[in-house]
């Protein structure tokens, strides 16, 4: 929440609040960060793989979203977008310092989760460039905390009891923390460039190449988005009805920012799983003819184990036509242990003579031995 109330208030406004929408943007991104950093989780553990450090982060990265969205929601439900007349009180202003610094934590431990990932990957000088750009990323996100807490020179409004007591000049600072901004779109542009980088040298197939590196690059999605968003908010803020609503928005930007870093860090772990769930969906198919066909070859010889039980060994002439063209084509039945075993035979063996099919009785030569 980082575009600031200013004081030169006009009374006579009747403000637009954004509540519904707002609520219904921060969670929904925070369920859709909860569903897959879950799965992301009950994969890991499942197959055994472990946890390790940068699901650590990325859990706490989750518990700061969900804290700061409900610090969010409580804001606007309890006088962020004030009535006719009213101002903000030292409360208002100290949840709104604290959501600041809650959506600077979370960009900046979300971002560093996949650094840590990234450093399992990568040899002794691309780990040295990934700790470089953690521990800037995180001093700037701490100065920028530090700041929020500050004065601003000549401003009597922040002459306050709660701020810290250092001031800064009002421009330097706004510009501060866009550059902070940017230079967060930058490190999701360098983190993007290590899996193209890395996953390049492996000998496997190109297409699983690209998929792989497209999978572990998302981020360059969240760096576009947050530049879509430090472009709207360089429009400024005009004071009319709609003022808390643009707000409203922006801490839907800041939100989605810290919400999508989490989200496209689990899906590149749960690709494989996903491939195995579709392999397996295609890999049931409908019953075949041969399926079909062995299926009616068995109800066959078992009609003739229960006619073997009541009465002499039926011959063929037991069997009408139709019957025999289902039970004999191209097969021949093989006395086993415990019932019939159809077998394939030659076809040389398959021709008997019409006065041996008349009378019922099989040749001695006719007969498949094993």
């Amino acid at each position: 929440m980082l575009l600031r109330l200013r004081d030169d208030d006009d009374d006579n406004i009747v403000y637009i609040s954004p509540e519904k929408e707002l609520n219904v943007g921060l969670w929904f991104l925070f369920g859709g960060a909860t569903l897959l950093l879950a799965l992301r989780v009950w994969v890991k553990v499942t197959r055994r793989h472990g946890l390790w450090w940068d699901d650590a982060i990325l859990i706490a990265s989750w518990f700061v979203l969900m804290a700061n969205d409900s610090l969010i929601t409580y804001e606007y439900a309890h006088g962020y977008v004030p009535l006719k007349g009213k101002k903000w009180d030292d409360k208002m202003h100290i949840l709104i310092n604290i959501s600041s610094c809650g959506t600077l934590i979370g960009q900046a431990w979300s971002k560093t989760a996949f650094g840590v990932t990234l450093l399992k990957l990568t040899n002794r000088w691309g780990q040295w460039i990934i700790w470089f750009c953690i521990t800037t990323m995180n001093a700037y996100m701490v100065a920028k905390c530090i700041f929020q807490w500050g004065k601003l020179c000549d401003e009597k409004s922040y002459d306050v009891w709660y701020r810290l007591d250092f001031c800064v000049d009002k421009q330097w600072l706004a510009d501060f923390k866009e550059g902070g901004q940017v230079y967060n779109v930058i490190m999701d542009f360098v983190f993007a460039l290590f899996p193209w980088i890395l996953t390049w040298k492996l000998d496997i197939r190109k297409s699983e190449k690209i998929a792989l590196c497209i999978t572990m690059s998302l981020g360059m999605v969240i760096a576009i988005v947050t530049a879509i968003r430090i472009s709207w908010k360089d429009e400024g803020n005009k004071r009319d009805p709609y003022y808390y609503w643009r707000n409203g928005m922006s801490n839907i930007w800041y939100s989605s920012e810290v919400a999508g870093t989490i989200m496209v860090q689990c899906i590149p772990v749960l690709r494989p799983f996903l491939k195995e769930v579709h392999t397996s969906l295609t890999s049931k198919r409908l019953p075949s003819i041969d399926d079909t066909d062995r299926r009616s070859n068995t109800l066959v010889a078992s009609k003739s184990r229960i006619s073997n039980r009541t009465s002499k060994p039926p011959t063929l002439k037991d069997f009408d036509e139709d019957t025999m063209r289902g039970f004999n084509f191209g097969f021949h039945e093989v006395k086993v242990t415990g019932g019939f075993e159809l077998n394939r035979i030659s076809e040389e063996k398959q021709g008997l003579r019409e006065e041996d099919r008349e009378s019922g009785v099989w040749p001695r030569g006719s007969w498949y031995r094993r």
